[in-house]
């Protein structure tokens, strides 16, 4: 699981029919602004555009039947010996995701990969001899199905005596413990290509930072200490406040803060949503398919991470064997089928500069989801917005209004007949550009949750 110290690619399309630009009001209501604004980095950028990634939790606990490992197991026993890389990318893929986060060492210690740290590893796994290295098999499967990779290198180690956040009890074990623990990272980094995201839950005391901006200056870091990171939502349900702002307050130093941000913060940090397919269960143990999430929980999660513009990181567990099981692939494919099925064909798509962006629709049509996105490589500018549609008798009525639009916001609405759609940003602190504004016909059920004031016709 997680340790929280208190705790596809886009999942949209990536293909869009062509642009419908009918009308376009290039007034901006806003001025530059006087100082630069927070903006995300590349590696960011191409964070949020993922939109989904899939978490796999293995460790020892897997044969212990608990979320942490007591290290009871014999080391002989840990034999993931129907592991398949392929299979993971393959489930990456089925959801609709665009990146994985590899929990390479939980807080119990235990690395899955041929580290020179410790025993307490793959090194004396009966599989492949204790020659066998999943992360390095992932890395390979990754790079070739063009699947992001992240890893998960927990700072807590039961095995080598630190706490949370990498805490050991004295001077002189803090000191040997960050030795292993930088060890461990400048393996991670530097002898398995390209890696996305790092994830260090619960905080890290261990200095790091000069490794990473050695060996992988653009990475994410989850809960580091460090620009260009992400930062926990606040919960494990999988559910983001809206709005959920991208930048926080955050001083040089700090581990970021979890919760909704602030839309006055002075660094670009987005939050991050996991939850388990097994919630609230991070592993895998005996009768685990029954605790599968339902579909129907599944998109509710979607709407209520995704569709607030932050990223769903969704757990998968795989078994003993080190295999996905196939309920699990299963639920997979039907939740990126769904979403695909939702979201994959707008009726009208209009992206613009300015603050007011319209179009027709093409006759009388039938809209029940709107979709917007602003250019986040400038910031985040809007804070106010309304959207209308123009009714038969010529008449405009308020469909939606919010706060934040940010990376992505994903607005169900009653179905309601329209002949052209407008979007007014009433607020912002600097000149917008709209990225997406499309209207879609799902026409399929919305979980109640995902239903926002304020996102309805007005009469």
């Amino acid at each position: 699981m997680p340790h929280h110290s208190d705790p596809v690619q886009n999942p949209l399309p990536r293909f869009l029919p062509a642009l419908l630009l009918c009308s376009l009001a290039l007034a901006a209501h806003a001025g530059e602004p006087s100082a630069p604004l927070p903006v995300p980095t590349a590696q960011q950028v191409a964070w949020h555009e993922a939109g989904v990634g899939l978490f796999f939790h293995w460790a020892p606990n897997v044969y212990q039947g608990t979320e942490g490992d007591n290290r009871s197991t014999p080391r002989d026993r840990i034999n993931p010996d129907r592991f398949s890389a392929e299979q993971w990318v393959a489930a990456v893929k089925a959801a609709n995701a665009g990146y994985m986060i590899f929990v390479a060492k939980h807080v119990g210690g235990y690395c899955a990969w041929q580290t020179k740290t410790t025993d307490y590893s793959l090194k004396t796994s009966p599989w492949k001899h204790g020659r066998g290295d999943m992360l390095g098999e992932l890395a390979k499967a990754c790079q070739a199905g063009n699947v992001r990779l992240g890893v998960y290198l927990c700072p807590r180690d039961d095995t080598q005596g630190a706490g949370d956040g990498g805490r050991a009890p004295s001077p002189e074990k803090q000191a040997a413990y960050n030795e292993i623990y930088r060890q461990q990272l400048t393996e991670i980094l530097g002898g398995y290509g390209p890696m996305f995201e790092m994830w260090f839950d619960g905080g890290n005391i261990v200095p790091i930072n000069d490794l990473i901006d050695r060996l992988a200056p653009g990475i994410i870091a989850f809960q580091g200490r460090r620009t260009g990171g992400s930062r926990w939502v606040g919960t494990e349900h999988g559910f983001a406040p809206y709005p959920c702002w991208n930048t926080i307050d955050w001083k040089p130093g700090e581990t970021p803060k979890e919760g909704a941000g602030s839309p006055t913060g002075n660094t670009w940090c987005p939050a991050e949503c996991d939850v388990s397919i097994l919630r609230p269960n991070w592993f895998w143990s005996e009768g685990s398919d029954g605790h599968i999430l339902s579909l129907d929980d599944l998109i509710e999660i979607y709407y209520m991470s995704v569709g607030h513009g932050v990223n769903l990181l969704l757990n998968a567990t795989p078994d003993a064997h080190g295999e996905v099981p196939a309920a699990q692939m299963q639920r997979l494919q039907e939740f990126g089928d769904e979403i695909r099925g939702r979201f994959a064909q707008p009726l009208y798509t209009a992206r613009g500069q300015g603050n007011d962006l319209s179009f027709d629709v093409g006759g009388q049509k039938t809209i029940d989801h709107i979709v917007l996105r602003e250019d986040i490589r400038s910031g985040e500018r809007i804070r106010k917005f309304v959207v209308e549609g123009r009714r038969a008798d010529g008449t405009w009525a308020a469909l939606a209004q919010g706060t934040q639009v940010g990376s992505r916001q994903i607005i169900p609405i009653p179905a309601t007949s329209v002949r052209a759609v407008r979007l007014s940003v009433q607020e912002s602190i600097a000149p917008v550009t709209i990225r997406e504004l499309s209207v879609f016909q799902v026409n399929r059920p919305v979980p109640k949750r995902a239903c926002r004031e304020g996102a309805h016709p007005t009469n």
